[in-house]
Protein backbone atom coordinates (compact mmCIF):
# COMPACT_ATOMS: atom_id res chain seq x y z
CA UNK A 1 0.00 0.00 0.00
CA UNK A 2 1.50 3.39 -1.20
CA UNK A 3 0.18 6.89 0.83
CA UNK A 4 -0.08 9.95 -0.95
CA UNK A 5 -1.06 13.46 -0.17
CA UNK A 6 -2.65 15.08 -3.27
CA UNK A 7 -1.07 17.98 -4.42
CA UNK A 8 -3.29 21.06 -6.06
CA UNK A 9 -2.99 19.51 -9.32
CA UNK A 10 -3.78 16.14 -8.75
CA UNK A 11 -6.16 16.86 -7.11
CA UNK A 12 -7.63 18.92 -10.50
CA UNK A 13 -7.11 15.49 -12.14
CA UNK A 14 -8.75 13.18 -9.44
CA UNK A 15 -11.34 14.98 -8.56
CA UNK A 16 -14.30 12.86 -10.13
CA UNK A 17 -12.68 9.77 -9.62
CA UNK A 18 -12.51 10.99 -5.88
CA UNK A 19 -15.94 11.90 -5.41
CA UNK A 20 -17.30 9.23 -6.87
CA UNK A 21 -15.39 6.65 -4.69
CA UNK A 22 -16.42 8.46 -1.94
CA UNK A 23 -20.20 8.40 -2.47
CA UNK A 24 -19.93 4.59 -3.16
CA UNK A 25 -18.14 3.51 -0.62
CA UNK A 26 -18.95 6.00 2.72
CA UNK A 27 -21.98 3.70 3.73
CA UNK A 28 -23.76 7.66 4.00
CA UNK A 29 -21.82 7.83 7.30
CA UNK A 30 -20.28 11.20 5.81
CA UNK A 31 -21.92 14.41 6.52
CA UNK A 32 -23.66 16.24 3.60
CA UNK A 33 -21.52 19.35 4.70
CA UNK A 34 -17.92 17.38 4.61
CA UNK A 35 -18.60 16.47 1.00
CA UNK A 36 -19.84 19.86 0.12
CA UNK A 37 -16.09 21.14 1.98
CA UNK A 38 -14.01 18.99 -0.21
CA UNK A 39 -16.36 19.32 -3.72
CA UNK A 40 -15.76 22.67 -3.23
CA UNK A 41 -12.18 23.20 -1.72
CA UNK A 42 -9.91 25.33 -3.91
CA UNK A 43 -6.57 23.17 -4.95
CA UNK A 44 -4.68 26.27 -3.99
CA UNK A 45 -5.42 25.36 -0.31
CA UNK A 46 -3.65 22.00 -0.31
CA UNK A 47 -0.16 23.73 -1.21
CA UNK A 48 2.50 22.04 0.41
CA UNK A 49 4.32 23.11 3.15
CA UNK A 50 7.28 23.16 1.31
CA UNK A 51 5.72 26.37 -0.45
CA UNK A 52 6.86 28.53 2.41
CA UNK A 53 2.99 28.25 2.83
CA UNK A 54 0.95 26.48 5.70
CA UNK A 55 -1.70 23.60 4.69
CA UNK A 56 -4.79 24.52 5.33
CA UNK A 57 -6.80 21.37 4.09
CA UNK A 58 -4.85 17.72 2.96
CA UNK A 59 -6.57 14.69 0.99
CA UNK A 60 -4.48 11.58 1.51
CA UNK A 61 -5.22 8.52 -0.31
CA UNK A 62 -4.29 4.73 -0.30
CA UNK A 63 -3.21 2.58 -3.10
CA UNK A 64 -3.05 -1.12 -3.57
CA UNK A 65 0.12 -2.21 -5.20
CA UNK A 66 -2.12 -2.87 -8.32
CA UNK A 67 -2.91 0.87 -8.41
CA UNK A 68 -6.22 0.39 -7.35
CA UNK A 69 -7.59 3.18 -4.95
CA UNK A 70 -8.10 1.94 -1.74
CA UNK A 71 -8.97 4.60 1.02
CA UNK A 72 -9.36 8.52 0.55
CA UNK A 73 -9.16 11.31 3.60
CA UNK A 74 -9.97 14.44 3.72
CA UNK A 75 -9.19 17.20 6.39
CA UNK A 76 -9.77 20.77 6.24
CA UNK A 77 -8.60 23.39 8.94
CA UNK A 78 -6.96 20.53 10.68
CA UNK A 79 -10.24 18.56 10.92
CA UNK A 80 -12.27 21.69 12.65
CA UNK A 81 -14.07 22.31 9.17
CA UNK A 82 -14.12 18.95 7.94
CA UNK A 83 -12.62 15.49 8.43
CA UNK A 84 -13.48 11.61 7.32
CA UNK A 85 -11.92 8.79 5.76
CA UNK A 86 -13.40 6.44 3.37
CA UNK A 87 -11.96 2.53 3.14
CA UNK A 88 -13.66 0.43 0.06
CA UNK A 89 -15.17 -2.81 1.78
CA UNK A 90 -12.51 -4.96 0.18
CA UNK A 91 -9.70 -3.50 2.02
CA UNK A 92 -11.12 -2.22 5.23
CA UNK A 93 -9.33 -3.86 8.46
CA UNK A 94 -6.00 -3.75 6.76
CA UNK A 95 -5.12 -0.11 8.43
CA UNK A 96 -5.32 2.19 5.36
CA UNK A 97 -7.56 4.08 7.44
CA UNK A 98 -5.48 4.59 9.92
CA UNK A 99 -2.38 5.17 7.64
CA UNK A 100 -3.97 8.04 6.09
CA UNK A 101 -4.86 9.72 9.20
CA UNK A 102 -1.50 9.38 10.36
CA UNK A 103 -0.63 10.94 7.01
CA UNK A 104 -3.03 13.78 7.41
CA UNK A 105 -1.97 14.33 11.36
CA UNK A 106 1.86 15.05 10.07
CA UNK A 107 1.26 17.00 7.40
CA UNK A 108 -1.42 19.47 9.10
CA UNK A 109 0.50 19.30 12.42
CA UNK A 110 -2.49 18.69 14.43
CA UNK A 111 -5.94 16.50 13.92
CA UNK A 112 -9.27 16.32 15.10
CA UNK A 113 -12.32 14.88 13.75
CA UNK A 114 -15.99 13.41 15.31
CA UNK A 115 -17.14 10.02 15.10
CA UNK A 116 -20.74 8.93 15.71
CA UNK A 117 -20.54 6.28 18.83
CA UNK A 118 -22.50 4.15 16.58
CA UNK A 119 -19.64 3.77 14.65
CA UNK A 120 -17.13 1.37 15.87
CA UNK A 121 -15.01 0.38 13.83
CA UNK A 122 -13.60 4.45 12.83
CA UNK A 123 -13.42 4.69 16.24
CA UNK A 124 -10.77 1.97 16.54
CA UNK A 125 -9.50 3.43 13.56
CA UNK A 126 -9.11 6.28 15.95
CA UNK A 127 -7.33 5.36 18.08
CA UNK A 128 -5.15 2.98 15.93
CA UNK A 129 -3.91 6.86 14.36
CA UNK A 130 -2.48 7.42 17.76
CA UNK A 131 -5.62 9.82 18.19
CA UNK A 132 -7.81 10.18 21.83
CA UNK A 133 -11.57 10.65 22.50
CA UNK A 134 -11.34 14.00 24.43
CA UNK A 135 -15.14 14.77 24.62
CA UNK A 136 -18.71 13.66 23.76
CA UNK A 137 -21.20 15.76 22.30
CA UNK A 138 -24.53 15.54 19.82
CA UNK A 139 -23.25 15.05 16.80
CA UNK A 140 -25.07 16.78 13.58
CA UNK A 141 -27.32 13.50 12.98
CA UNK A 142 -28.81 13.85 16.89
CA UNK A 143 -26.42 11.14 18.12
CA UNK A 144 -24.00 10.47 20.88
CA UNK A 145 -20.64 11.93 19.16
CA UNK A 146 -17.00 11.40 20.47
CA UNK A 147 -14.43 14.25 18.94
CA UNK A 148 -10.91 13.11 18.87
CA UNK A 149 -7.66 14.92 18.76
CA UNK A 150 -4.09 13.86 17.92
Amino acid sequence: MQVKLLTPAQWSAAKEKVTRFLYRHSDNRITNAALVALRELPPAQLADSRSGEAPTAAIAVAISSSGKLMACAFAEDCGERACFVVVSPEYRGQGAGSALMRALRRHLGSLTCTVAADNAQSMAMCFRAGMKAVSLHTGPTGKPTLRFEG
